[in-house]
């Protein structure tokens, strides 16, 4: 060939000592580099939500709602961006949740949320203390979580945990903050006695004002002179207990009098259970960009020392939701497949090579080009996480194709004989072209996921791109200058087969055939195209939830307004039984969250289920006991996951009689397994209706009523007690608890006091008991209800989809009332619509790459039909399989379609080249022998890519260790692959034969119109 080397390869071959000190270079800053790379599960991803709680202990939802939320959402809903406002008011807090697009900046937005709080907060209620704004990161998710649990009472252990716990794990490098929960600090409480309060004539008002004023300390000011400057603080803070309790009221009583002042601790709100026993939680957390395997290891050891502690004896510390464990994991598996299907690649290379030496050079670049890459990636600033390992193992199979394209158009240019410097050359400048656009169309597949619309799945799928990227890219540059130049050094006898083995013989002759009968060929092909209605209608939707197969949640769904111990007793009953039967369930562990009104339990399974996760729930579903209190169901209650149909209206009440009618029929349903009701009935609410003349015959106001029976059931946080022994504690000033275990005492609550006589509370207004919510739930500022459904262990998401618009279709609901898919479905339609419209982005891309290389916008429909043969493929070996399609399979696909089109662009590539370099030859002969020279690498690199992901596609390997499973993914490429090879290497030449006719035919009948008009011209 007279044209010039490629430069790069020529450049490797003139400047070996260069390029291999460069090469190795690379690879020592990779390795040095991959050492220093930040192991996370996760990369750190701004989440765009933004939370906002406000707390507002013991108030009625309907009042959170009137004087909290509305105010707070109509503040919000202006902000551009919001996709979604969800709001929840129950009886201690409002809570709301913004969701926004993905391309928003977070943060910008967080800023514009408090601006917007700190306009209306004079709006919300006085007594409301906090108004608490969140965030969300990847990094902010804890390390692991730590559960305490003891036979003994934990109640006074904070600062046995404090000391010997919770300051350790503080210390170690890379931990930023680590929480305890369920246990607390003592408080300094003061609790007037009514009756005391009433004799006394006492004001609670003026006693709160008092106390308020009483203890402080106070910069005000300095002295100062010509030599000096000292400065002035008046300190009135208690240093003692019994300090508190001398407080003069007036001349001749003191707080002491009225009330008891002591240490007690802060009453039990909520509570937890580890295997049977009360719990006590700690949760740890990392610095952004700390390894997270070298934090969690340190960390843990804090925790193993401290059980071996003398200071422990009976206590458990149990270890949930390791995150380090699942990374590791994880990496294991993918480092197993990997070397599996390394292995399995290096056995078919050497069939096909049948050199020891050269299938070394090609195998050895995968790993070099991964090292490399590790090296590329932490320039760039990205982590080593679960997304970007998901790349790196994706990538193996496909590395090695380039190195083998081109040392086997090197190894055939050898076996014409000459000079092997020159053959080289004229090896790799035949299939540079060809490489480079596999390469391309690769990689920009990916390239509509990181430039289109956001939303999580594209967002995280940048960072699989990233890895498969900078792979592929470092794999071309050594395709084209380090495998050239190695191949000069093998001293290696190549053998020039005229005849061909018998697989090309075999091909050459089918090929033969096709292209003798054209149109029976592409009768074929339209039907084989035709065949996808079939498996189409077969495959159902991956019902993947994002829980844990190696746990079950059990939520309890409460119905009725039950005290803290009546919902233990709920806990206790439900894990007896589990506890009961803990071997048949397979059960490692029980842990068990309660408070008033809600409360759920995690049972952790052993590893190795022998049965299927569903089959297992249904049995405990089957067998569980019938509680009074609760209607137990699966999965968590809240949030924005899971199956969900929503329900939209003006009245509460009215949608929870909707609920109640739905349930029975949405239950009957074949698909679905299990349905449940966010919101209880059975609440109730003591409701004080205020006299107005007796309030004006004793000038007392509806808000001083208010505020004192807040001041006896709520309480109020005073200025914190310092001492000197316990730090820093919480003071609080409330009444005796019995005003809270009796009407009647609440009725004689003294509200203020009128010439020397105590004013009570029954003499301004009447006290009865009315039926009210547990919770008042809000959807885009519409009041709203979800209700949840488990699946069916047969079914799949479309099937209950269908059953459940059937079923709604035949509801009549009231005019203002509306029904809407929401959770999963909406999430599911979401993403298969942006991964539909990035797959057309990916072939118009790919179609334009062709076009660009070939210079020809005809040719590269030849290519772009092994595309449709590919999803094929998919959907047969899906079919076959029994594979859902979820995203993981279509995450498959996407990587598939930049795959498959690198066969027909090595056929057409070559085929160009020959009818180049003989322009005048026959083009049915040439077609078939030049496809018949591109057979083997494209055997090769199909073999190499299918059992590199074969072990992924049999084996059990899951994201992060807990997540969906690898197999949807690696069934799709393997089935679309092998399908589209045997198509493309039949029906590209036979496309692009009918191509090049087709050109050919119209521009002779151009011609001929053209000397026609000539003709009638001249005439004329």
């Amino acid at each position: 060939m007279t044209e010039q080397p490629l430069w790069l390869t020529r450049l490797a071959l003139k400047r070996p000592v260069t390029i291999s000190m460069l090469f190795i270079s690379l690879l020592l800053f990779g390795v040095l580099a991959s050492r220093m790379l930040p192991l996370e599960k996760f990369p750190g991803i701004d989440i765009p939500q933004i939370y906002i709680n406000v707390p507002y202990r013991n108030a009625t939802p309907a009042e959170v709602e009137r004087l909290i939320t509305r105010p707070i959402e109509e503040a919000l809903a202006t902000i551009p961006g919001i996709q979604a406002i969800r709001s929840s008011s129950n009886e201690n807090s409002a809570d709301i949740s913004l969701d926004f697009k993905w391309d928003e900046s977070i943060s910008a937005k967080g800023l514009e949320v408090r601006e917007r709080l700190d306009s209306i907060r004079a709006l919300l209620p006085s007594d409301v203390e906090r108004v608490l704004v969140f965030q969300f990161n990847t990094d902010d998710m804890p390390i692991f979580q730590l559960r305490i649990s003891s036979e003994r009472d934990l109640a006074m252990s904070y600062d046995l945990l404090e000391q010997q716990i919770k300051r350790p794990l503080e210390r170690v490098p890379g931990v930023s903050k680590v929480e305890l929960y369920g246990v607390a600090k003592r408080q300094v409480i003061i609790r007037l006695d009514p009756e005391k309060m009433r004799a006394l004539q006492v004001d609670a008002q003026q006693l709160l004002s008092q106390l308020r004023q009483s203890n402080f300390a106070l910069t005000a000011g300095e002295l100062r002179n010509d030599h000096q400057s000292i400065l002035v603080k008046p300190i009135g803070e208690y240093k003692e207990i019994a300090e508190i309790a001398a407080l003069p009221i007036r001349p001749g009583l003191q707080l002491g009098d009225v009330a008891n002042v002591a240490l007690e601790l802060p009453k039990l709100e909520d509570g937890r259970h580890l295997n049977q026993t009360y719990a006590v939680g700690m949760n740890v957390y990392r610095e952004s960009g700390a390894n997270l395997v070298d934090v969690a290891q340190a960390a843990l050891a804090v925790v193993q020392a401290a059980d071996q502690n003398p200071a422990f004896q009976g206590i458990s510390l149990y270890v949930m939701d390791d995150m380090a464990k699942g990374v590791t994991s994880s990496l294991k598996d993918l480092l197993m497949a990997g070397g599996i299907g390394a292995l399995l690649s290096f056995a078919v290379l050497f069939l096909f090579l049948r050199h020891l030496t050269t299938t070394l050079v090609v195998v050895l670049s995968v790993p070099a080009a991964i090292i490399i890459a590790l090296g590329a990636m932490h320039t760039l600033g990205y982590s080593l996480n679960i997304l970007s390992m998901m790349g790196l193992m994706l990538a193996i199979g496909m590395l090695v194709d380039n190195a083998v394209v081109v040392t086997e158009s090197i190894f055939r240019e050898r076996a014409q004989g000459g000079d092997v410097r020159a053959a080289t050359e004229r090896g790799v400048k035949r299939v540079s072209l060809a490489v480079l656009a596999g390469t391309a169309t690769t990689a920009i597949v990916f390239l509509p996921n990181i430039i289109g619309q956001k939303m999580e799945l594209t967002i995280f799928l940048e960072h699989v791109a990233i890895a498969i990227c900078l792979c592929l890219a470092i794999s071309l540059v050594m395709a084209l200058s380090i495998i050239p130049l190695l191949t000069t050094r093998l001293n290696v006898t190549v053998r020039d087969n005229a005849n061909g083995s018998r697989c090309e013989r075999w091909y050459r002759s089918t090929l033969s055939r096709v292209m003798r009968f054209p149109k029976v060929s592409a009768l074929l092909a339209l039907l084989t195209l035709a065949s996808i209605v079939v498996p189409m209608g077969g495959i159902g939707s991956d019902n993947y939830s994002g829980e844990d197969d190696t746990r079950l949640v059990i939520n309890y769904h409460i119905q009725g307004n039950y005290s803290l111990d009546e919902v233990r007793n709920e806990v206790r009953t439900m894990e007896a039984f589990l506890y009961s039967r803990k071997e048949e369930f397979h059960i490692e562990s029980v842990y068990s969250y309660y408070r008033s009104g809600y409360a759920f339990t995690m049972v952790m399974l052993h590893e190795g289920l022998p049965m299927p996760i569903d089959t297992l729930k249904e049995t405990i579903r089957h067998d569980w006991p019938a509680l009074v209190r609760s209607r137990p169901a699966y999965g968590f209650s809240g949030g924005s996951g899971g199956l969900q149909l929503h329900l939209n209206g003006q009245s509460t009440e009215v949608l929870m009689q909707l609920a109640d009618e739905l349930q029975p029929s949405l239950q009957s349903l074949a698909a679905i397994a299990e349905v449940n009701s966010d919101l209880a009935r059975g609440q109730q609410e003591v409701q004080i209706l205020l006299h107005s003349d007796q309030l004006a015959r004793y000038n007392i106001s509806a808000e001083q009523v208010a505020q004192s029976v807040a001041l006896a059931l709520r309480g109020v946080n005073l200025r914190t007690f310092r001492s000197q022994d316990q730090g820093e504690l919480q003071m609080r000033l409330i009444y005796d608890e019995r005003i809270s275990h009796s009407m009647s005492e609440l009725a004689d609550l003294p509200i203020a006091v009128r010439d020397n006589v105590s004013i009570q509370l029954a003499q301004l207004a009447e006290l009865q008991v009315a039926p009210r919510l547990n919770q008042i739930r809000r959807f885009d500022r519409q009041t709203g209800l979800a209700l949840r459904m488990e699946l069916a262990s047969d079914a799949d998401m479309d099937q209950a989809r269908t059953q459940i618009r059937q079923l709604m279709e035949q509801v009549a609901l009231p005019d203002g009332y509306n029904w809407s898919f929401q959770g999963s479905f909406q999430r599911q339609n979401e993403e298969q619509q942006v991964m539909m419209v990035n797959m057309l982005l990916a072939v118009a891309m790919i179609y334009i790459v062709m076009a660009a290389l070939f210079e020809s916008l005809l040719l590269p429909n030849a290519v772009i039909g092994s595309l449709l043969f590919s999803m094929v493929g998919v959907f047969w070996t899906f079919f076959l399989t029994g594979t859902p399609m979820g995203v993981m399979g279509m995450i498959g696909m996407l990587v598939l379609m930049g795959i498959v089109v690198n066969n027909g662009i090595v056929l057409v590539d070559r085929i160009n080249q020959d009818r180049a370099a003989a322009p005048e030859a026959d083009l049915r002969p040439l077609i078939i022998s030049a496809c018949e020279a591109r057979l083997r690498p494209i055997l090769m690199t199909v073999s190499t890519t299918v059992l590199g992901l074969l072990p992924l596609a049999l084996g059990g390997t899951q994201l992060a260790g807990d997540g969906p499973s690898y197999a949807p993914m690696a069934i799709a490429i393997i089935g679309g692959l092998l399908f589209s090879t045997l198509t493309s290497l039949l029906l590209v030449p036979l496309t692009y034969y009918g191509l090049v006719r087709l050109r050919e035919a119209t521009s002779r009948l151009l011609h001929g119109s053209s000397r026609w008009a000539n003709k009638v011209w001249q005439f004329e």
